[in-house]
């Protein structure tokens, strides 16, 4: 099937900034033979889906993360690959696509008046953009964005099913980081309802039977949440002094003019038993901010947990970062690209966190074997940066990092390619047994390519590539659905 040319995507040509985070996807299609050089494993057989931001034609202030989300998929059968792209619509993009001025506010869009308002009686003013992450869940595929409803898709095409609710069990917020605690043979997620008031909501996906809504829990002015941690008892929320500002969004100003950080207050750490999410237990510690959970786990009988985690000293650190990449501007030295990996052990009888030394630096997206996922373990694999800095700025390699060792295998890709989130897909059980996929946009050929690595991080050149016809905007997250 030919490519359909999407008549509203932004050009160089255009007043849309041409940077390497806010260059818009050139055609959507549906799924079409990929080529491939090298060669597919026989038994990789299944689905990568990734999303991010693809399209920055809404508003006059762009930011990645106000960008129409587009989820891309590359399917596997052991002997060939397929592909897709296909745009995300919510109720809110569209509205605010024909409107003269758009009334949603994002992350640097502003909001109307109106918008301000409603949003202090908890309404959903947020443009639903539905650009972080999927989900796969029994059988259907959800496109996850922050504060706002999933938007299920269809998992065989892509096509859009629309914004859902789960039968009015969300109340209008669902987030973007699920995770999977493979002994209770379910998926915890939650929901950050802000408004006058904050709620927690906190949600289990069985893997068989309906989703429930495990407990509510009301939070003091927490601006933002991305992400949490899951054992096979407890979920962790980790919350940096960041509040979001009323007074500032009916201002008129954007979601991330709202917030500010408080550097004089502590992180706050919930320790919430799943079984009893209302006995939470409250633990503060030295303030510090995250985007990105790797793994947790418990020992001494669940008296002690272990939380490794991308580690920031504050949100004003990652904001300059993001703001100097939407901008196409080059990074200093001092701006980071990325943060810490870094281990926190929660002493839950004594209420005290103590926090280890950092044991790599510039890092993010990590990511582990779907079969350790809240239990310990040794690798984990994550972007980083390469020898030579990319002119794009952004990840140019990935690093597989034994725990146990302290050992690291790096793949150096180069200054013209970015690396996006990898994806770790088992072979067996064993956590060294496994494919290693990432999602590369080659600035050099304009075109973006899935590697396929064998998991062990021996060899610095991929299995096999499978190329797209375009290059693909910088994604997030995503997700391997196994055939």
């Amino acid at each position: 099937m030919l490519a359909q040319t999407l008549p509203y995507v932004s050009s160089p040509s255009t007043s849309q900034p041409d940077t390497a985070a806010l260059r818009g996807l050139d055609h959507e299609h549906g799924f079409q033979p990929l080529r491939v050089e090298g060669r597919l494993p026989a038994d990789l057989r299944g689905t990568l889906f990734r999303n991010g931001p693809a399209r920055f034609d809404i508003g006059t202030r762009p930011h990645w993360f106000d960008g129409t989300g587009a989820v891309s998929a590359v399917r596997f059968d052991g002997a060939s690959a397929s592909g897709a792209v296909r745009i995300t619509h919510t109720p809110s993009v569209d509205a605010d696509q024909r409107a003269t001025k758009p009334s949603h506010g994002g992350f640097r869009q502003p909001f109307s008046r109106a918008r301000s308002l409603a949003a202090l009686f908890g309404a959903p003013v947020i443009r639903n953009t539905a650009n972080i992450n999927v989900l796969p869940w029994q059988g259907r595929l959800f496109a996850l964005y922050e504060t706002t409803l999933p938007v299920e898709l269809d998992p065989a095409t892509l096509a859009n099913r629309g914004e859902t609710s789960l039968n009015g069990l969300i109340r209008g917020a669902w987030n973007a980081h699920p995770h999977r605690v493979a002994s209770r043979h379910a998926i915890y997620q939650f929901g950050l309802r802000i408004g006058a008031r904050v709620w927690l909501d906190l949600f289990e996906l069985p893997s068989q039977g309906a989703a429930r809504r495990l407990h509510s829990i009301a939070l003091p002015g927490v601006g933002e949440v991305h992400d949490f941690f899951a054992t096979d008892n407890h979920l962790i929320f980790v919350l940096a002094p960041l509040w979001c500002s009323s007074l500032k969004l009916l201002a008129k100003r954007s979601f991330v003019e709202a917030l500010e950080w408080h550097a004089n207050e502590p992180t706050t750490v919930l320790v919430i038993p799943i079984d009893a999410p209302e006995k939470v237990v409250r633990i503060e510690t030295e303030p510090f901010f995250f985007w990105h959970a790797v793994n947790a786990f418990e020992r001494a009988g669940g008296r002690e947990l272990i939380l490794d985690l991308v580690r920031y000293p504050d949100f004003n650190t990652t904001k300059r970062v993001l703001d100097t990449v939407s901008a196409g501007q080059p990074l200093s030295a001092e701006n980071e690209r990325g943060g810490a990996l870094q281990r926190g052990v929660i002493d839950v009888l004594a209420r005290q966190v103590r926090w280890q030394q950092p044991l790599a630096y510039d890092c993010e997206f990590p990511a582990v074997h779907r079969d350790v996922q809240g239990r310990d373990y040794r690798y984990s694999w994550l972007a980083t940066n390469g020898a030579q800095a990319s002119p794009h700025d952004w990840f140019n390699a990935l690093t597989r990092f034994d725990r146990q060792t302290g050992a690291r295998r790096d793949i150096d890709l180069g200054p013209h390619c970015a690396v996006s989130e990898p994806a770790v897909v088992p072979r067996s059980a064993r956590e060294d047994d496994t494919y290693m996929l990432s999602l590369v946009r080659d600035f050099a050929a304009d075109r973006s390519w899935l590697g396929i690595w064998d998991g062990a991080g021996r060899d610095a050149e991929p299995l096999a590539r499978v190329w797209f016809d375009q290059l693909l905007p910088a994604p997030l997250h995503g997700c391997w659905m196994g055939a």
